[in-house]
């Protein structure tokens, strides 16, 4: 048995659940938008100074973020696989250091009409362990408050 085999489901796999104040279509927009992305996208106190978004099923996407107070670059791209504006929003996920493609992931997206806005679910799965996972939900996390933020303005 590895330790792999030892991991739950619920180790390596991040799920997130956030209410905006904003419509199901200007928080799919946030995400496909490539001038409303990088106004959101990374933790708080990142910038994204290069994105690319080829927004179609099976297209391509990347992004630089960069850390105001480290100057740090860290860069992720992924493959888009559902686009379902407003519903629904599916990619692959995986960082790129020194030019060699990590671990991927898959993100689903789902956002749902509620009163007053939108209710946003993502899940990613499936991380390697689950300290990525823990990593990871601390990232979205911070994220989610920089998107809040921007679709509720």
């Amino acid at each position: 048995m590895t330790a792999a085999d030892s991991m739950t489901q619920e180790e390596t796999t991040l799920r997130i659940t956030r209410d905006f104040k904003a419509s199901p279509e200007k928080v799919y927009d946030a995400w496909t938008n490539p001038e409303m992305l990088v106004q959101w996208w990374g933790p708080e106190g990142m910038t994204t100074p290069e994105c690319e978004m080829d927004v179609r099923a099976g297209g391509h996407w990347k992004t630089t973020m960069t850390s105001t107070k480290e100057g740090g670059a860290y860069t992720v791209s992924g493959i888009y696989k559902v686009l379902e504006r407003p519903n629904r929003l599916c990619f692959s996920w995986g960082w790129i250091n020194d030019g060699v493609r990590g671990h991927e992931t898959d993100v689903d997206l789902t956002f749902e009409a509620i009163e007053g806005g939108t209710r946003m679910t993502m899940v990613q799965k499936v991380f390697a362990d689950p300290e990525q996972t823990k990593n990871h939900d601390q990232g979205w996390s911070s994220s989610f408050n920089d998107l809040q933020h921007f679709v509720e303005a």
